[in-house]
C-alpha cells in the first residue's frame, strides 16, 4: 500500500467511519421516506445547478469570440434557470427527474446487455448482462409507473447508494482502523 495513502487512512479512520454511519442512516431514512427524499434530492440538484450556472457566467467572459460568449451565456442561463425551477418546483422536478432517471436506466441496461453479448464467454460478462437486464427492469418500471413512480424511484434509489457508500466507507475506515492500531509501537 501507498505509505500516503497508509497514513492518511491510519490519520482519518474516525472520520470516515463517522461519514459512513452517517450515510447509511440517512439512506435508510431515504428508503422509508422515499418522497421526502425524491424533493430533497430535486432541491438539492437545484442548488447545484444554480451554483454551477453562476460559475458558467463567469466562465463564458473567458470566451474568444461574440458567438462563443453568446452560446456560453445560454447555456447558463439554461443551467440557472433549470436550477432555480427545481429549487422552487421540487414536486414538479422530481416528475423530470425521475423521466430522465427512467430513460437512463432503460439506456444503460441495455448498453449492459450488448457488452455483455459482445463479450460472452468472458469472465464476468454473465454479471454484466445480469446487471444490465436489472436496469433495464428498473427502466421499465420507473416509465410505465409515471407520474406515481416520481413519489419512490429517486428516494428509493438515492436510499440504496447511500447505504452501499456508507458500507464501502466504513469498510474502509476498518482498514485504516486496523492499520492505525498495527502502528502503534508497543
Amino acid at each position: 500500500m501507498d505509505p500516503e495513502v497508509r497514513e492518511g487512512l491510519e490519520r482519518s479512520w474516525k472520520a470516515l467511519m463517522f461519514v459512513g454511519i452517517l450515510a447509511i442512516v440517512v439512506g435508510c431514512i431515504a428508503i422509508l421516506v422515499p418522497a421526502v427524499a425524491s424533493v430533497g434530492t430535486a432541491i438539492f440538484i437545484g442548488w447545484i445547478l444554480l451554483i454551477a450556472g453562476a460559475f458558467l457566467v463567469a466562465a463564458a467572459f473567458s470566451a474568444h469570440s461574440v458567438g462563443s460568449l453568446v452560446v456560453r451565456l445560454i447555456w447558463a442561463a439554461l443551467t440557472v434557470i433549470v436550477g432555480i425551477w427545481l429549487i422552487v418546483e421540487p414536486h414538479n422536478g422530481t416528475l423530470t427527474l425521475t423521466f430522465v432517471l427512467g430513460i437512463y436506466f432503460l439506456f444503460m441496461g441495455l448498453t449492459r446487455i450488448a457488452v455483455a453479448f459482445v463479450g460472452r464467454g468472458q469472465q464476468g460478462a454473465g454479471l454484466i448482462g445480469l446487471s444490465g437486464v436489472a436496469g433495464l427492469l428498473i427502466g421499465i418500471l420507473v416509465l410505465v409507473k409515471l407520474p406515481s413512480s416520481a413519489d419512490w424511484a429517486i428516494g428509493l434509489l438515492v436510499g440504496i447508494d447511500l447505504i452501499f457508500a456508507g458500507w464501502t466507507l466504513t469498510s474502509i475506515a476498518l482498514v485504516g482502523k486496523d492499520l492505525a492500531r498495527n502502528a502503534r509501537p508497543a
